[in-house]
């Protein structure tokens, strides 16, 4: 069960990760005002994570101790990548 649900739960540590320090670079920078914390912007990236974890689990892909760190990497670059180009084509089909 737990070998199941292990990448999935590792993709939403590497979202969780992201936001986090996507949030942490907006309230350090001087120059920018500190934005309001949005829970819903939390919460759809942590879902961009769960359906990249859960896509491992449909491909197959194993996760051994050793790898963890690595996994955790490559969830969390591929939450970015997902999340941005996501925002790209939703402000493109959206545009007036």
């Amino acid at each position: 069960m737990i070998e199941t649900i292990q990448p999935i739960l590792i993709a939403v540590g590497g979202a969780l990760i992201y936001s986090l320090l996507w949030y942490s670079r907006q309230v350090v920078d001087p120059t920018k005002e500190t934005p309001e914390f949005e829970p819903w912007k939390l919460v759809s990236t942590l879902v961009v994570g769960a359906c990249i974890g859960l896509v491992s689990v449909l491909s197959g892909i194993d996760i051994t101790q050793a790898g963890i760190e690595a996994q955790l990497a490559s969830y969390g670059f591929l939450v970015a990548v997902v999340e941005q180009v996501g925002k790209a084509i939703y402000r493109k089909i959206t545009e007036e």
